[in-house]
C-alpha cells in the first residue's frame, strides 16, 4: 500500500509540473519556466539545435513569434520508477503569430511531449522532453477584442499584467 501511495504522490507532482509548464509559456512567465527544468535536463522542442533546456529558455526569453499561446494538455500517461519517471503528454497548442501584415496568423499544433522526469533534493523536474509533432493546422487568427460574444470579459495576456497574476495568490510564479 506505500508503494502505491508513493506512486500516486509522484504522479500527480508530475502533472501539477506539467501543468506549471504551459501556465509558464503561455503566460511568458519565463523565470517560472526555468525553474521547472532539473540544471543539466535537455528540451528538443526543434527550434533550438543543440537541444539543451538553456539554449531553450533563451530562444523563449527574447519572446518568440507568438503573441497568443495555450496549450491543452489532454492524456498524460506516467510511468514511476522510484525517484525516475516517463510521461507521454498529448496537447493541442493555439498560436497567434504576429505576420508583417495587418492580418495575424494562427496555427494550431497537435503534438506529444515525451518526457523524463527526476525526483532530486525531493522535488520533481524535467530531465529530458522531446517534442514530436503529430498535425498542424494555419487559418486566419481572430482578435479576442473585436469579438463581440464575450464583450466586458478581460483579456488574458502574456507576462505578469495577464489578470491571473493579481487574482491567484497560491499558484506558482517565477523566482
Amino acid at each position: 500500500m506505500a508503494d502505491t501511495l508513493e506512486t500516486l504522490i509522484a504522479k500527480e507532482a508530475i502533472r501539477e509540473l506539467v501543468f506549471a509548464y504551459s501556465r509558464a509559456v503561455d503566460r511568458g512567465d519565463n523565470d517560472l519556466l526555468e525553474s521547472l527544468y532539473h540544471p543539466d535536463a535537455r528540451d528538443e522542442h526543434g527550434i533550438n539545435p543543440s537541444g539543451t533546456a538553456e539554449e531553450f529558455f533563451q530562444i523563449m526569453r527574447r519572446g518568440g513569434r507568438s503573441s497568443v499561446l495555450q496549450h491543452a494538455i489532454t492524456n498524460h500517461y506516467i510511468k514511476v520508477d522510484g525517484d525516475r519517471a516517463e510521461g507521454e503528454v498529448y496537447l493541442i497548442a493555439y498560436h497567434t503569430i504576429d505576420a508583417d501584415t495587418d492580418a495575424p496568423k494562427a496555427f494550431i499544433l497537435g503534438a506529444r511531449y515525451l518526457d523524463r522526469y527526476e525526483r532530486r533534493a525531493g522535488s520533481w523536474k524535467f530531465a529530458h522532453r522531446l517534442v514530436v509533432a503529430d498535425w498542424v493546422e494555419h487559418r486566419a487568427a481572430e482578435s479576442v477584442a473585436a469579438a463581440p460574444e464575450i464583450a466586458g470579459m478581460l483579456p488574458g495576456r502574456r507576462g505578469p499584467d495577464d489578470p491571473s497574476y493579481g487574482y491567484f495568490k497560491l499558484f506558482p510564479r517565477g523566482r
